[in-house]
C-alpha cells in the first residue's frame, strides 16, 4: 500500500513537469517555424534577439545623443529629426540600430 502511494505521488509530481516541458518545446518550435516561414535565417534572427537584449540600449543612447535635433540648425535639424525618429522606432532592434549608426556617421561627416 505504501509503495503504491509513493508511485502515485511520483507520477503526480512528474506529470505536470513533463507537460510544462512539452508546452515550452511547442512554443519554441512555433516561433522557429514562424521565423523560417518568413524566409529569415533563424540563427541570424536569434543572434539579433540576443544582441537586442544586451546591446541595443547602450547603442540607442549613444546614437540619440549624437543626432538630437536640438544640436543642429535649419536643414541639418530636419535630417537629425528624421534620424532620431528612426532611431527611436528601432530602439529595441540591434541590427537596425547598426545600420542607422552608419547613416548617423555619414550625416555627421558631411556636416
Amino acid at each position: 500500500m505504501k509503495n503504491k502511494l509513493i508511485k502515485i505521488i511520483s507520477v503526480a509530481t512528474i506529470f505536470p513537469l513533463v507537460i510544462s516541458y512539452i508546452k515550452k518545446r511547442k512554443a519554441k518550435n512555433k516561433i522557429r517555424n514562424k521565423i523560417l516561414a518568413e524566409g529569415n535565417d533563424f540563427s541570424k534572427t536569434a543572434k539579433n534577439i540576443t544582441n537586442s537584449i544586451s546591446k541595443s540600449k547602450s547603442l540607442y543612447k549613444k546614437l540619440i545623443v549624437k543626432v538630437h535635433p536640438d544640436r543642429f540648425f535649419k536643414d541639418d535639424k530636419i535630417i537629425a529629426n528624421e534620424l532620431s525618429s528612426r532611431i527611436t522606432k528601432s530602439k529595441k532592434n540591434y541590427d537596425d540600430l547598426i545600420k542607422l549608426e552608419i547613416e548617423v556617421n555619414k550625416f555627421l561627416d558631411n556636416k
